[in-house]
């Protein structure tokens, strides 16, 4: 009887058919990837949207103050006086710090960069999945 060192052509396709099998599983991996990628990418543009229009809204009557690196500072009229209203990042959030209470604007923060220019402040955030987004409040 011949013995052969080699294998059989049935060994060979089962191998080929498990090869290709694992193949289109990190195939199908890397697509839903890719769509979970763009579908929080959408939920950031969407939460920086939001963030800007509330920072419009909640600086609207405000008078401003000063800028330092990472903070806007301004007053506004409550019940009557003037009471300061500062925008700062505090624990990986911006928030708004007004009359001893504080309200997060912005949530996974890892930077916010202001810098005073004409008559505005412009702002760089840098979440903490490392993307970078800019604004402009301009005040009157």
């Amino acid at each position: 009887m011949l013995k052969s060192n080699g294998f059989t052509l049935l060994e060979s396709l089962v191998a080929l058919l498990m090869l290709s099998g694992i193949l289109l599983l990190l195939s199908g991996l890397i697509q839903h990837a890719h769509r979970m990628e763009q579908a929080l990418s959408g939920y950031h543009q969407l939460e920086w949207e939001v963030f800007l229009l509330q920072l419009d809204n909640e600086l609207d009557d405000a008078e401003y103050i000063t800028t330092t690196h990472n903070e806007i500072s301004t007053k506004v009229e409550d019940k009557g006086k003037m009471v300061p209203l500062i925008i700062q990042k505090v624990n990986k959030k911006i928030i708004k710090r007004q009359s001893g209470g504080n309200q997060p604007l912005l949530t996974g923060v890892d930077q916010f960069v202001c810098q005073e220019k004409n008559h505005g402040v412009d702002f760089v955030v840098t979440f903490t999945d490392g993307k970078q987004k800019e604004g402009t409040w301009i005040f009157k």
